[in-house]
């Protein structure tokens, strides 16, 4: 978590701006103030992405290992995009958010409502990737045969409520 580096991190992503650069980063979305989000706003950082694997606060925090989590980015992305808004940007204005998932057998049927939530809070894309395991608590959360027989049309739901409102999705790749 770069955000973990406070006396860091913010001072890099205004160099990085400050030199013209793109930036991007990849965050859990916990350790936002008001200050980093100004911020981020105001020196146009281009994306951030918000690691959060359901749009249910159970599922989601189970899954991150802490209670808690899903409010916090919620709340911060719902920050970050009432600023914008107030500011006259649009979702695709920078700074653009973007949701990450991680598919298991504990979310995996939530394609559309992950969708859903990610327009709500303002993001323009929802990235899905299927669990990578190594260790035996992450292979206890892969999806059997019979879950993975039931995703294409999950998925194909997922990405029919992306066209609906307008929202990228790695569904179809």
């Amino acid at each position: 978590e770069p955000l973990v580096r406070k006396e860091v991190t913010p001072e890099l992503m205004r160099r990085i701006k400050a030199f013209g650069m793109e930036g991007h980063i990849a965050t859990n979305g916990t350790l936002f103030d008001e200050a980093l989000i100004d911020q981020v706003i105001d020196t146009g950082w281009d994306e951030l992405h918000f690691s959060l694997d359901a749009p249910d606060p159970a599922v989601n925090d189970y899954l991150r290992g802490r209670k808690g989590v899903f409010a916090t980015v919620a709340r911060t992305m719902c920050r970050i995009h009432g600023k914008k808004h107030a500011r006259g940007l649009g979702v695709l204005d920078a700074p653009r958010m973007l949701l990450h998932a991680v598919i298991t057998n504990k979310n995996y049927w939530m394609f559309a409502q992950m969708v859903r939530f990610a327009h709500a809070v303002g993001a323009f894309r929802v990235n899905f990737d299927s669990i990578i395991a190594y260790r035996p608590e992450q292979q206890a959360l892969t999806l059997s045969a019979a879950e993975k027989a039931e995703v294409p049309d999950l998925a194909r739901a997922g990405i029919a409520e992306a066209e609906r409102l307008g929202i990228e999705t790695t569904l179809g790749q």
